[in-house]
């Protein structure tokens, strides 16, 4: 295992932070007892989503399938170092304002053409355009999409609006896949990409099947001839597939519902710390939450030791109401808040709630986020909060989670804390379902993007977690270890903190 001391200067060496910087290097290949062989067939379970527009789309089943076919610049490492993909090298000036790219060449489509500048350029204006809807734009603001221009033929330049020293971690981002130029949409009848993998057919609400692409530009890989992914209404489902051996892996679960797999001889579990976290979000736009003080009514009723041990066994981080995980370099220490029923009925009374009030809780079905809004209405209960469960189907959820009152929304692990300070908690942005803004929390962050001293952006983080923590926007119990069961007989199928699916070196005997 990798000290965090080690862990950290890997990251640092990789933000680039510190001045310019440059990664290069060949795809790393994971130890092992055997050679690897080709062949096989590969079933993974995926939580139920249908939009498979790699622009748009922002579910977990169709993020993993779209992955599979289309490729990133970089791949960002469960240590957070960044593995060269699309792009061999980069590096930034300007004072990370500017960031340079340098594209690998005979990387072809497939169809056959070979990938340029043009093509990264395209994917990047198509997905911050201010009307795609992608969720990239939400998490890109600084990027307006003049501002990505061709330097010859494997050359791509970005100007930002501000200085963003881990920028290569946002190419990353989900909807960053690069797809061709004239790509016009309607993915799942024209799913042309770069990846390991090629789609050929897609079932709306059912799955996808994928076969092996020969001529991937990474030869010997990939070693699976092929993929089924099937979608799957929750996670038991998932578990009943598994242990009737009708999927050989699911992309994650929650803690509750795999339970019986860590009881079968034939799964093993592959897990780790990550910063992925449920976010209890409350619209500050709109009564009650509209006062501080209800919204710190609620994050005091919360017993975090409990949720965290009743519905993850333990195997997760206390949080504190803000985003900011232990795995990342910039330490914050704040005193934890914790449950205190008494306190917060006294903040109640003062807003005018002496009675409570009664509320509505949405929540998609996925892990163990059911199990945790039930906590959540017996906690609030105990302090006159009425809550109604509205638990939807994930697809549903995520149609109007940004609207709700009253949410409880899975925040997958990002490689760097800006990359969630800045989508769910900056003024104006797309993702800020509580529609909060504090001006003094903006300039900061900007601040804490374009720092390159550590001690410095540790402080900065420490003042953002505080702006947090006090005006609660969202409530923060923990950060989940993640789990991911895989068939013994399936070999080199990683975990990943940002839930994302790498099949590329995965294979089975």
């Amino acid at each position: 295992m990798e000290t965090i001391d080690r862990r950290r200067r890997r990251i640092m060496q990789s933000l680039g932070i510190a001045g310019a910087a440059t990664a290069t290097g060949t795809w790393p290949m994971m130890g092992r007892a055997q050679n690897p062989s080709h062949g096989g067939l590969l079933r993974v379970a995926l939580p139920l989503a249908d939009n498979l527009e790699p622009v748009t789309m922002s579910g977990g089943g169709t993020i993993a399938i779209v992955q599979q076919v289309a490729e990133y610049l970089v791949w960002a490492e469960d240590d957070l170092s960044l593995r060269p993909v699309l792009a061999t090298e980069w590096s930034s000036e300007q004072g990370a304002r500017v960031w340079n790219f340098t594209l690998r060449q005979g990387v072809r489509f497939h169809d056959g053409r070979e990938m340029t500048s043009a093509d990264v350029v395209a994917s990047f204006q198509r997905m911050v355009q201010p009307d795609s809807g992608s969720a990239g734009a939400a998490q890109l603001d600084f990027l307006q999409p003049q501002n990505v221009t061709a330097d010859g033929p494997y050359g791509v330049r970005f100007e930002l609006d501000r200085p963003v020293g881990a920028f290569p971690y946002y190419t990353h981002i989900y909807n960053a896949v690069i797809l061709p130029a004239d790509y016009a949409g309607d993915f799942a009848n024209n799913p042309v990409g770069t990846g390991p993998f090629k789609l050929d057919e897609f079932r709306p609400q059912e799955g996808a099947r994928l076969s092996r692409n020969n001529d991937y530009w990474n030869d010997p890989l990939p070693y699976l001839d092929a993929l089924e992914l099937d979608f799957y209404d929750g996670s038991q489902p998932q578990v009943i597939a598994m242990q009737g051996g009708e999927a050989d892996a699911m992309l994650s679960a929650g803690y509750i519902d795999i339970r019986p797999l860590f009881e079968q001889d034939n799964v093993r579990m592959v897990n780790q710390p990550t910063s992925t976290h449920a976010q209890v979000t409350m619209r500050t736009d709109q009564p009650p939450f509209n006062d501080v003080r209800v919204r710190q009514a609620v994050a005091l009723a919360v017993d975090r030791v409990n949720a965290m041990d009743t519905l993850l066994g333990g195997n997760a981080t206390i949080g504190n109401d803000h985003p900011i995980a232990p795995i990342y370099p910039v330490d914050v220490s704040l005193t934890q808040r914790e449950q205190d029923l008494e306190q917060a009925r006294g903040l109640l009374a003062e807003a005018g709630y002496d009675d409570g009030f009664p509320i509505d809780l949405h929540v998609g079905r996925l892990a163990e986020l059911p199990q945790y809004a039930e906590m959540l209405q017996q906690m609030l209960s105990q302090i006159g909060i009425r809550v109604s469960l509205k638990v939807e189907p994930l697809n549903v959820y995520y149609g109007h989670w940004t609207d709700v009152k009253f949410g409880v929304t899975d925040w997958a692990s990002r490689a760097t804390p800006g990359q969630f300070l800045n989508a769910a908690f900056r003024g104006g942005v797309d993702w800020n379902a509580p529609k909060w803004t504090n001006d003094r929390f903006d300039q900061l962050l900007d601040a804490f993007e374009s720092e390159a001293d550590l001690a410095e952006r540790k402080r900065l983080a420490e003042a953002l977690a505080a702006i947090l923590q006090d005006e609660v926007p969202a409530v923060i119990g923990y950060f989940k270890d993640a789990f991911r069961p895989v068939n013994t007989r399936v070999r080199d199928l990683p975990g990943n903190m940002s839930n994302f699916l790498d099949l590329t070196r995965t294979w089975v005997t």
